[in-house]
């Protein structure tokens, strides 16, 4: 029977870390056909589809995120944190709800699952335009979306002003140890990665700050001073915290052409490195964590390395892209 304590919960954890692909594995997928790659998942009895084609390869990562979060639940031993991360699932169906009946748009919903509310529940609130089951910072932020699309509908704010609520409430309940250190770099890095858009974009400060997530380790003053910084002095101005070393990487390669992709790359490599010291840990909710956060970032490298080869995209393009794993 399943038992809210540290020790069940670890070693529940740890029994499941085996089935996490490593790097080699990643490589060799990577380095192979489309089929290869497939039937290395499959003999791995990944996502539970033994003879999958390659059109399931959503459905078979979508399979394995969802028994990851049904794992979470199952043994978590302090569920206001485990609940923390498991709710950007609500986040992306909140947002992608709103914006349908917001636009009348009778497009199939691609929900996420693993959340902390059923797709149901999340429904009936949108559909009714009631919250009051949901926490402070979400309720106040759909209720004031609500009122203020009384004509035209902006799609963008919608998400904008749900990931403002999540981060809020992220630092509100989140306030020490692994969830305070995750949200306040996934600001920072969204923060910069708005500021960098935006520059692209000649926009202006306006934009920038309709933009801004609640800072992290980055001041809004200083993201304020890049937007109309030279080009070569913006990391002088954001390099700070304790994403320094990321942040430097990923806006040299994107002053050298990579794109932005080198900075959401830096972003996920920097949030997985937070956990890596789970594999020593044993008397924390930590391990339980890293496990989730590591199964989502190898699904962030198959869906790269499977989208490459179904579209014969160059190798480079999956050399260039592939994050860091949990455990490498």
């Amino acid at each position: 029977m399943p038992q809210k304590s540290v020790t069940y919960g670890v070693t529940r954890i740890r029994c499941h870390e085996k089935d996490l692909i490593n790097r080699e594995k990643m490589e060799r997928m990577a380095e192979g056909t489309l089929d290869e790659a497939m039937r290395t998942l499959m003999d791995m009895g990944y996502g539970s589809l033994p003879n999958a084609a390659p059109e399931q390869a959503e459905l078979m990562i979508e399979r394995e995120l969802n028994a990851a979060s049904d794992l979470i639940r199952e043994v978590t031993f302090d569920e206001t944190t485990t609940d923390l991360f498991l709710m950007k699932a609500d986040v992306h169906n909140l947002k992608l709800l709103l914006k349908l009946r917001l636009t009348g748009s009778s497009d199939t919903p691609a929900y996420m699952a693993g959340g902390c509310y059923s797709t149901e529940a999340l429904y009936k609130m949108v559909q009714n335009s009631e919250y009051k089951e949901l926490p402070e910072e979400f309720s106040s932020a759909l209720t004031e979306l609500e009122q203020s699309f009384q004509t035209d509908v902006d799609p963008a704010r919608i998400s904008m002003e749900l990931d403002k609520a999540y981060i809020a409430y992220a630092y509100r309940v989140g306030k020490k140890g692994i969830a305070k250190s995750y949200f306040r770099g996934m600001a920072d890095f969204s923060n910069l990665l708005a500021l960098m858009r935006i520059r692209a974009m000649d926009g202006g400060l306006d934009k920038l700050k309709d933009a801004m997530l609640p800072p992290g380790d980055i001041p809004e003053v200083k993201l304020i001073q890049a937007l109309e910084a030279p080009a070569d002095g913006i990391a002088k101005l954001v390099a700070m915290g304790p994403a320094k070393e990321w942040i430097l990487k990923g806006l040299d390669a994107c002053q050298k052409g990579a794109g932005l992709s080198a900075l959401e790359k830096e972003r996920d490599n920097y949030l997985i490195s937070m956990v890596q010291k789970a594999k020593f840990e044993e008397n924390s909710i930590l391990p339980v964590i890293a496990y989730l956060l590591a199964r989502e970032q190898e699904a962030k490298c198959l869906r790269l390395i499977l989208t490459a080869k179904r579209n014969r995209l160059p190798d480079s393009v999956i050399t260039e892209r592939l994050r860091e794993l949990y455990g490498s």
